[in-house]
């Protein structure tokens, strides 16, 4: 009986020190810090030396690179320099934080990822390497892999500070008509509504941001075809999307690169493309991005296509609002469905 008892005591003291310690974390993490700097800013932490030479000029051609998709050229990072003596806790909490280390001690070239590591969604990335020579070469050979952290990282930042607060009207309509959900930011009303079409839109003084959702039945691969998308993307902006001036309409720039990525997108064949609208019939004009992708599921294509006005002045971060929209896209699965009314 005795011995019984001690278990007892003994697993009742170590489930409170489980919860304690698991309350503990929750705690720590909960008392971090918010990040700071501006969105797309990006604090490159290493020696004036190495900034000033060749390996400075690598990590400036990565984040340096120009946007696609831009009526004027706009970096897709903003990039800023700091050595270690100048990196206090006023820096520590900056949103992006790449750190390059070149020392003889290291024994092996590395990348080292570590989220959060002194404010709650901050994205850390240390670049270890023995000497410049090899510290060149891993940036080369990670390039992309460093660039989609960093803007991945953006991106998830923007989705968990609109989905808190999404706007209701446009959040229930798309759940209840569309079967699927995107998390609107404050600002955001609804433009137009048409049978399959769905207009969305933010109006400043001084810029104008959108979305147009619209669905198709999928019927073939040929759907995803470039021409297909832009066809039916420029019929529908003609007849839905009227500009101010008499038989003007918003259309595809043609006389600008259009730029076509495939990828998956929720486990389905997805399409996006990049490029410039105009208004024919007048001088209004901008960059958008399209978002095509397969909804298996309904048999159905959903098409989710952003634009920004904003005349001489730059449009990236209004853009990668829209993008983060896009991406919060929640499908309304059937057994869940099923599963509501059933209960």
């Amino acid at each position: 009986m005795l011995v019984m008892k001690s278990i007892i005591r003994l697993s009742v003291v170590c489930l409170i020190l489980i919860t304690s310690i698991s309350s503990c974390k929750k705690t720590t993490k909960s008392l971090m810090p918010t990040v700071t700097g501006q969105s797309g800013e990006m604090l490159v932490l290493t020696s004036k030396a190495l900034w000033e030479g060749s390996v400075g000029d690598s990590i400036k051609a990565i984040f340096n690179d120009i946007q696609v998709g831009m009526p004027q050229d706009e970096p897709v990072m903003d990039v800023f320099q700091l050595n270690q003596e100048a990196f206090t806790s006023m820096f520590k909490t900056h949103r992006s934080i790449l750190e390059i280390k070149v020392a003889s001690s290291v024994k092996k070239p590395k990348l080292v990822v570590k989220d959060n590591m002194y404010a709650r969604t901050q994205a850390f990335m240390r670049v270890e390497a023995s000497n410049n020579k090899e510290m060149l070469e891993v940036l080369k050979e990670n390039r992309t892999k460093i660039l989609a952290y960093f803007l991945r990282s953006e991106r998830e930042r923007k989705i968990g500070v609109i989905s808190k607060a999404p706007v209701q009207e446009i959040f229930d309509y798309l759940k209840e008509e569309k079967k699927f959900t995107l998390a609107f930011p404050s600002g955001y009303e609804v433009k137009k509504i048409e049978p399959d079409f769905y207009w969305v839109s933010k109006e400043t003084p001084e810029s104008s941001q959108g979305m147009f959702i619209y669905t198709y039945d999928y019927l073939s691969e040929d759907m995803f075809e470039k021409d297909a998308i832009l066809g039916l993307r420029n019929a529908l902006l003609k007849d839905l999307v009227p500009g101010s001036a008499k038989d003007s309409y918003m259309s595809t720039e043609y006389n600008f690169p259009i730029s076509v990525s495939h990828f998956e997108f929720q486990d389905n064949y997805a399409v996006e493309m990049r490029g410039l609208w105009k208004v024919v019939g007048d001088f209004m004009g901008g960059p958008f991005v399209n978002l095509s992708f397969l909804d298996s599921e309904n048999n159905r294509v959903i098409c989710m296509d952003a634009y920004v006005y904003r005349p001489n002045q730059d449009k990236r971060e209004l853009l990668r609002e829209l993008e983060a929209i896009m991406y919060s896209y929640k499908p309304i699965k059937e057994e869940a469905k099923k599963k509501k009314k059933n209960s």
